[in-house]
């Protein structure tokens, strides 16, 4: 595919240039930004660009010097350029021309037709000027780049140095001798999946892209190589001349703006874990290993930032042996005794402050408690489909991102238990009455999209029934109580430090500004004033 570099000092055109057309459709992609000149003159080698959309004013290095200095190289003499200007700018154009421009778009112009238009015949001529043998070099670099990227990530996770029968490998593996070198893992926030694989595809380019947009303004060489679905793995290349303090001062300034572009772009939380400065690739795997563990304490204190050795050194590695009592808890639950909270509240307590606990190892604690409650629940004739979990909360327990959320779901979970068998309940009626059954079916898949059809499929009754019984044992009609209930979960996330953004998505909104209007409906006040209000107090 074309590479495609985008120079203009206003972001506003250049988003409207990469959103405008399916560059893929014209064979093209979008490879990086710039905002004048000069950083454009010095992305373009490491880049390999085939054409750039260049504006004909800009700040430190104007479209016309760009030019000047562009066809000075070889190189620079067969790159396409395409000019943005406005009416007035005809001069400039004109000027443009005499150094080999392709095209331009007068700005007031800049429509999805047009734009199309001009990429087109672009491309169209670009095919033709080029030779086999340019052809055949780019796809060998593509090839060079996606066989670092398969030769990392099998150096990551194979206990063994994979075998260099492949010369692109070896050669890349070779020139890394006397680097040095930084790992990172990079986790992003899950999100409602992605049914469509191309979409996939393409926020996962998206992603790469971000990064080494960022990398590349500092100069930094990468090699990034998706793990999983919400999980990469970077490789940086330490240059020779940077000292200790500068290289610490770098990475940390360039985590933070991956950070920043992931959720300013793509509306995506991003955490990273930076590993200590090592060598030689053989030890790249137990860096990465280290720069995994630092991320995850995302799950701990917290999305959305960098995190280094020191940031977790502090905390305790390994969890007390006894977080809590777990067949006590049963017994009290078996018994309908309330003690079975404060048991509870101890251990979440104490699980939420294990930062230096490698996750897996925390929700081991959970997964064995839910294994006794199962037990629990068999031994009553009952299961978690009976108590209204349509899946298994052992699967469900690997979904929370954070901690704080984790032990509010697992609160009222063990709550819908203890309500579920007390025994006191159970002499009384067989089952619970119609409408505590939905309220408690909404109390766990508040988060989800809920519709009066759910509810009363979940229920086994008609739509209308539900909702006349609903409104007249509750006083509030069903979509009323599915609103102050998510509004009250978002409340208790306030103190978790997340986003408003984020509360709105957890609570079953995925559009903010409809959280907003319904939050404020309910408390009278919008989402920002509230938690103001609270962190005055």
């Amino acid at each position: 595919m074309l590479k495609v570099l985008i120079v203009d000092d206003e972001p506003i055109y250049r988003l409207a240039l990469r959103e405008l057309i399916c560059w893929e459709e014209y064979n093209c992609e979008i490879v990086g930004e710039a905002s004048n000149g000069q950083d454009a003159l010095r992305l373009i080698p490491s880049l390999r660009i085939d054409l750039v959309i260049a504006d004909i004013q800009m700040p430190i290095l104007s479209g016309i010097e760009f030019l000047k200095k562009l066809r000075e190289s070889d190189e620079g003499q067969k790159i396409a350029v395409i000019v943005l200007s406005a009416y007035s700018q005809y001069e400039y154009v004109r000027q443009a021309f005499m150094y080999g421009v392709y095209d331009y778009i007068i700005k007031e112009d800049l429509n999805a037709e047009h734009v199309g238009e001009v990429i087109l015949k672009t491309v169209t001529r670009i095919a033709t000027v080029n030779d086999v043998y340019e052809q055949k070099q780019r796809e060998s670099l593509a090839l060079a780049e996606q066989t670092k990227e398969e030769t990392l990530l099998s150096i990551l996770f194979s206990e063994e140095i994979p075998a260099q029968d492949n010369q692109v490998a070896s050669e890349w593996l070779l020139s890394t001798t006397g680097s040095q070198y930084i790992l990172c893992s990079l986790f992003i926030d899950r999100g409602p999946p992605i049914a469509n694989r191309d979409l996939e595809k393409q926020r996962s380019r998206l992603i790469s892209h971000s990064i080494r947009q960022v990398a590349g303004g500092y100069r930094l060489d990468c090699v990034i190589t998706r793990v999983s679905l919400w999980e990469y793995a970077i490789l940086l290349r330490i240059p020779g001349q940077m000292g200790e303090l500068q290289t610490r001062e770098i990475i940390t300034e360039m985590a933070n703006k991956i950070i920043s572009h992931i959720r300013d772009y793509m509306n995506l939380g991003a955490t990273l874990g930076i590993s200590r400065v090592c060598g030689p690739y053989s030890s790249w795997g137990e860096h990465y290993k280290q720069a995994k563990h630092w991320a995850e304490t995302k799950f701990y204190l917290g999305s959305g930032r960098a995190y280094f050795e020191e940031d977790v050194a502090l905390y305790p590695s390994k969890l007390n042996p006894l977080i809590w009592d777990a067949p006590g808890i049963v017994n009290h639950l078996e018994l309908g005794n309330p003690d079975w909270q404060r048991m509870l509240e101890q251990g979440l307590d104490t699980l939420a402050n294990g930062c230096g606990v490698p996750v897996e190892k925390t929700l081991q604690v959970y997964q064995a408690l839910l294994w006794d409650i199962s037990s629990l629940l068999y031994s009553k004739g009952m299961t978690w489909t009976t108590i209204g979990e349509q899946e298994s909360p052992l699967e469900h327990l690997v979904l929370f991102e954070h901690v704080a959320q984790l032990n509010i779901w697992f609160r009222s979970l063990i709550q819908t238990v203890f309500d579920s068998i007390d025994p006191r309940k159970r002499i009384m009626e067989n089952s619970p009455p119609l409408v505590e059954k939905v309220k408690k079916w909404i109390d766990r898949h508040y988060h989800e999209p809920i519709s009066l059809s759910r509810a009363s499929e979940a229920a086994g009754i008609s739509e209308s029934y539900l909702s006349k019984i609903f409104a007249k044992e509750t006083g509030e009609t069903f979509i009323e109580y599915i609103a102050r209930k998510r509004v009250e979960k978002a409340i208790q996330f306030m103190s978790s430090g997340m986003k408003i953004y984020e509360i709105a998505e957890k609570v079953g909104y995925p559009n903010q500004g409809h959280f907003s209007k319904i939050f404020k409906k309910v408390t009278g006040k919008t989402p920002l004033e509230y938690r103001d209000e609270q962190l005055s107090k």
